[in-house]
């Protein structure tokens, strides 16, 4: 049921974040495998983070540490010195281990979760219905279908929600009972205005701190010694994490004594703890008084005793840049890339900004109104007003000072290619069969196969009496010749309907052919009962939207022909051809964080190993697990590539060790490759 109070809506909007953690496995396996590791849990049989739960009916698992996240996140468990325990949460789900509960638990944690729920209350939808009216009714600017089929995944595993064919989906008896049950928001909730700001009262900084602040008061130029070093700490409750670091450093304490501390208490490689050093050093909470002897510094002593987490923003944004200027930027509500792209103003990527606002949000000096957004808290208002602030745009190597532009740059656009011709015909004569001067249907046909052509199948137009319009040849990973037919479907209305495809024809053509697959391609089709009678005869349905979005990800992503054929696949090809593209994507992503860590962290901390990596970006908004990184090492050591070189070989392979080299002159290797295999082809 929607919370009527609105206040009480933005208390439960606050409270909850947006991610859904990730648990390795099959979807259909994530309930039992939760339920098996909770009962491992209790079982006291979770003490070494590096091992391998052994559950039945389970072929493959991963390891405890990848699991830890979503439990942890959930809050099932606690972690003490890489041993998984219950906590009281955890205890109640372990004796009630229903599937409703977890979805509560869910519930209880993620923002639009129960909401999707509603959208599916007067009839069944696809997947894109309801993004497009999650995204429409809560501001959202989801570039792809990821976040919500993360929910709709949930909700079906857990019974809320049920496929009711079409790939649509309808909700179940128990989903309406969570509508009922639920206190769920409504997009008013966006809009609340702030509390009365002058019932906030900001407790003045330590004697300590205060000279901190009055320093860049007096000295503005020091404002350019703020440093912009790297910036790593253990996750979640980051600022407490710090804070007990500092509490172990109130006395002296010597560099070995400190990274064993740190490593028990948070289950860190010395490695990891190596690269967080700097950090500690930079942001003024540790000094070196003798040789590898550290203290606390006596800003960050002061913080210690006054507990209070906005003293330690004070302490931050006096050695760091852009961490009281970021409240100042967010003040209005503000898309997150907007500010990070005023990082660099400052000599920051869009990383460490990132870090700066993780650390503004759990000291409540900003908020995310709606995904992807931030916005400065009337704490945060009133809070920043009392800072020294950097009115300065940096002028940071190979950029430019806004003032020193004197002509607005007009970006140029950019070139068409052969590839949005190509998309440009097939979708004009999609709805044109007379299209470019040609017979009926000709031009789309044509455009069809040459977009098969472009996605590397060898495809033809047939086109004329007694025969299908376009036959598509490839052979599969284990050399099988493998044929699928395609029926243009060229309509001036742009709609394809049940009447205008012939079973009977197709099935003929089918057989002629000797096809395995058979496709209908049309600008969209209209009905259930087309959809229905393809479904039940094995029709592909593809609409030129999908088609071009499919080709455009075959050369983004390197997709494989057996892959780029699920879209043939009848009923659930082109949701699985969906999943296989967003996991491709991340790939990349991961590749491109890995190698920008790499030149980032490389010449600091040396050669590094997957685990190394792991601990590093697992903060990040990628957060790669440990499995997906093994896999990207693999990747890019490969002798074909060779951007990463092993260095040094461990037992366990996440711990090998490997340095970057030859970056650019590997890229040009593999771009001669690619173009004498072009010019072959």
């Amino acid at each position: 049921m929607f919370i009527e109070d609105l206040q009480q809506q933005k208390i439960e909007w606050r409270k909850k974040g947006w991610a859904i953690p990730d648990i390795r496995g099959s979807k259909q396996d994530w309930y039992y495998l939760i339920k098996e590791l909770i009962g491992l849990v209790a079982d006291n049989l979770a003490t070494d983070l590096d091992s391998h739960p052994d559950i039945n009916g389970v072929s493959e698992t991963y390891t405890w540490r990848s699991y830890a996240s979503f439990l942890k996140s959930m809050g099932l468990v606690s972690n003490r010195a890489g041993i998984l325990s219950l906590t009281e949460t955890g205890r109640s789900f372990y004796n009630n281990s229903s599937k409703r509960h977890l979805a509560d638990l869910i519930q209880d944690k993620v923002r639009l979760f129960g909401e999707v729920l509603v959208f599916l209350q007067t009839y069944a939808k696809r997947i894109e219905e309801v993004d497009k009216q999650l995204c429409e009714t809560f501001c959202l600017s989801w570039a792809n279908l990821s976040n919500t089929r993360r929910r709709m995944d949930w909700l079906e595993v857990l019974g809320l929600i049920q496929d009711v064919g079409n790939r649509k989906w309808g909700l179940t008896p128990e989903g309406q009972s969570a509508i009922n049950d639920w206190r769920l928001v409504t997009a008013d909730v966006l809009d609340l205005l702030e509390s009365d700001s002058s019932d906030i009262v900001i407790a003045e900084p330590p004697e300590e701190i205060a000279s901190l602040l009055q320093h860049l008061f007096d000295i503005p130029d020091d404002h350019k010694k703020r440093s912009t070093y790297n910036i790593w700490v253990p996750s979640p409750n980051r600022i407490n994490n710090l804070r007990i670091i500092v509490q172990f450093a109130l006395e002296r304490v010597s560099r070995a004594d400190l990274f064993k501390f740190v490593e028990d208490e948070f289950s860190l490689k010395t490695s990891s703890v190596e690269s967080m050093l700097p950090f500690l050093k930079a942001a003024g909470l540790l000094e070196e008084v003798g040789r590898n002897v550290y203290i606390a510094t006596s800003a960050s002593k002061a913080w210690c005793e006054t507990g209070n987490d906005l003293d330690f923003i004070r302490i931050l944004h006096c050695h760091m840049r852009f961490v009281g200027e970021m409240i100042q930027a967010a003040e209005n509500d503000s898309i997150r890339n907007d500010i990070y792209a005023q990082a660099k103003n400052y000599g920051l990527n869009t990383e460490k900004a990132r870090w700066i606002a993780g650390f503004l949000l759990e000291a409540g000096l900003l908020e995310e109104p709606r995904y992807l957004h931030l916005k400065a808290t009337s704490l945060g208002k009133q809070f920043v007003s009392r800072l020294p602030l950097s009115n300065e745009v940096f002028n940071i190597e190979g950029e430019t000072n806004a003032d020193e532009s004197k002509e607005p740059v007009v970006a140029a656009k950019p070139e068409r290619t052969m590839a949005d011709e190509l998309f440009d015909r097939l979708g004009e004569s999609s709805k044109d069969p007379m299209a470019f001067g040609k017979a009926s249907g000709v031009a789309f046909e044509e455009s069809i196969a040459e977009t098969f052509c472009y996605m590397g199948f060898d495809a033809k137009r047939i086109g004329g009496a007694g025969d299908t319009d376009v036959i598509i040849r490839w052979k599969d990973s284990e050399g099988k010749n493998i044929i699928a037919i395609a029926d243009g479907k060229s309509k001036s209305s742009g709609t394809v309907s049940h009447s205008d495809i012939s079973d009977v024809a197709i099935d003929m053509h089918k057989e002629k052919n000797n096809a395995d697959y058979v496709a209908i391609v049309g600008a969209s089709f209209s009905g259930d009962t087309i959809r229905n009678h393809a479904r039940k005869k094995k029709f592909a349905l593809i609409t030129v939207e999908e088609l071009i979005e499919v080709a455009r990800s075959t050369h983004a992503l390197g997709l494989s022909l057996d892959e780029i054929a699920y879209i043939f696949q009848v009923p659930d090809g082109l949701s699985k051809l969906d999943g296989l593209m967003e996991a491709k994507r991340r790939q990349m992503d991961i590749i491109t964080l890995v190698i920008s860590q790499f030149r980032q962290e490389q010449e600091l901390l040396g050669n590094l190993s997957a685990r190394d990596l792991y601990l590093l970006l697992r903060a990040t908004a990628i957060s790669p697990t440990l499995e997906e990184l093994m896999d990207v090492f693999d990747i890019l050591s490969k002798q074909e590539i060779g951007i990463l070189v092993l260095v040094s070989k461990a037992s366990a392979s996440e711990n090998s060790t490997y340095m970057l080299a030859h970056g650019k002159s590997a890229v040009n290797r593999l771009r001669a490759i690619v173009s004498a295999i072009e010019s072959g082809l």
